[in-house]
């Protein structure tokens, strides 16, 4: 099945990132979210993301003005209806994502496909919620999503192969460099990176080092591009919190507990790179 309109349902960070993403590669993209103050914060971060790729060479202004005539968004959950796929991107909450789920499946037409792009729920709950669970796909970007090329493709016992194939077919198409994985609670990427992040923050609990040194030892010594808290506060501590959260319930294991400075960043309202304030203090 060929992809050629996709709807994205909640254009937060990772959903606006989507739809960006989809406008500027040719296709058809409706973004919904749930008021207007969330339409007009998601067109800020769509259009944000296109002047951001044109200034850095990624697309032409000539492409990107194509870009915002492909594009649109909308508060009514309606518009997903004539979507060959519909991408759920709302934040990690399980009955939030089962009850939306639910509602698209009643909308759209019987060949279209849902994905989520959950990071940490199971799968199968999601797609348990749907009168075709053989279609529904796990479909995990990246943070930020135009830049990252990796994208996970998950698939529970059920999935049927055309979806797999489509949506892979999808983010190739999208520049991107899809990876088969099965259906199980933070799947490879968040599976391995969430302890790694917790016990960076746990180091700085115990004082092994200050925040500075650890991200040093990790930047210089393994040669990897940030540190743990430069990633976390890209990521958004509130959702590495959640993410943490959400593999504790699953897995019991408690190398996913949230520790108690995560929390307290949490409880101040200082997430990260989004809020100008984290691990560390950003400017504009």
């Amino acid at each position: 099945m060929d992809i050629e309109k996709i709807a994205v349902v909640g254009c937060g960070t990772m959903g606006a990132g989507i739809v960006q993403l989809a406008a500027q590669n040719g296709l058809e993209a409706v973004g919904v979210e749930r008021d207007e103050a969330g339409v007009e914060a998601a067109r800020e971060r769509v259009e944000s993301g296109l002047r951001a790729s044109a200034a850095r060479g990624k697309i032409t202004a000539e492409q990107a003005a194509a870009a915002r005539g492909r594009y649109k968004l909308t508060t009514e959950l309606s518009a997903v209806s004539q979507a060959d796929l519909v991408v759920e991107a709302v934040y990690e909450d399980v009955t939030l994502k089962k009850r939306l789920l639910a509602e698209i499946d009643g909308m759209v037409g019987s060949r279209t496909m849902i994905a989520s792009n959950t990071s940490t729920i199971p799968l199968v709950v999601l797609a348990a919620a749907t009168g075709r669970q053989e279609q529904v796909v796990g479909l995990h970007f990246f943070n930020p999503v135009p830049a990252m090329r990796l994208v996970e493709v998950i698939r529970t016992p059920v999935t049927q192969q055309a979806s797999i194939d489509a949506v892979s077919a999808l983010a190739t198409a999208l520049g991107k460099s899809p990876v088969v994985v099965n259906d199980v609670p933070g799947f490879v990427g968040n599976l391995l990176i969430v302890p790694y992040l917790l016990d960076a923050i746990r180091a700085l609990e115990r004082g092994v080092a200050d925040l500075e040194s650890i991200d040093a030892v990790i930047e210089l010594g393994f040669n990897h591009k940030m540190g743990p808290f430069q990633l976390s506060d890209l990521i958004g501590l509130d959702i590495v919190h959640d993410m943490a959260a959400s593999m504790y319930e699953e897995y019991k294991d408690p190398r996913y507990v949230p520790p108690v400075m995560l929390k307290q960043y949490v409880r101040l309202g200082r997430l990260g790179r989004k809020t100008g304030r984290g691990f560390y203090t950003y400017d504009d």
